[in-house]
């Protein structure tokens, strides 16, 4: 991704990565052994979606994340 792709871009990126994760196993993954499929796919939905964010200008990230943690943590559904 570079400076010029578009927040849509990114979305469909994250997409992409969610249904590799779907299909993900258990077993250790061909590109960092020392981990599982399951595990280096969840780690690349993680990062398409911090791009997202940064993509669409958020001011701050890690207090979103905690904010978004402690209301879900209070959430009756």
């Amino acid at each position: 991704m570079t400076e010029s792709t578009s927040p849509k871009a990114v979305v469909l990126a994250i997409s992409s990565e969610w249904r590799e994760l779907a299909e993900a196993g258990k077993e250790r993954s061909n590109h960092i052994p020392s981990w599982s499929e399951r595990e280096e796919e969840a780690a690349d939905v993680i990062i398409a979606t911090l791009t997202y964010l940064e993509k669409i200008g958020c001011n701050d990230i890690e207090q979103l994340l905690k904010d978004k943690v402690e209301f879900n943590s209070y959430r009756t559904k």
